[in-house]
């Protein structure tokens, strides 16, 4: 599943791991604005679910969280 949130594009994947589990990812790629550069961050294994659906509604979940800290710690630092 891949969406855009704030001035983020978000790809929320699951992991299908040898023992039978699904693991939430997912990966935040800042827009970036004129002479900025590139940046994206990668989640790692965030949990386990039997299966695909609930790990990517993780994910997401997960990710819009990370999305909205970041944006308000961008945000603090700029009103300072």
């Amino acid at each position: 599943m891949q969406f855009d949130y704030k001035h983020f594009h978000i790809d929320c994947r699951a992991r299908h791991a040898d023992e039978g589990v699904y693991y939430a990812r997912a990966k935040i790629t800042r827009i970036p604005r004129k002479n900025e550069h590139f940046r994206s961050h990668d989640s790692g294994d965030i949990d386990a679910f039997s299966n695909e659906a609930d790990a990517i509604a993780c994910a997401r979940s997960w990710a819009i969280e990370w999305c909205d800290e970041a944006a308000d710690a961008v945000s603090g630092t700029a009103s300072k």
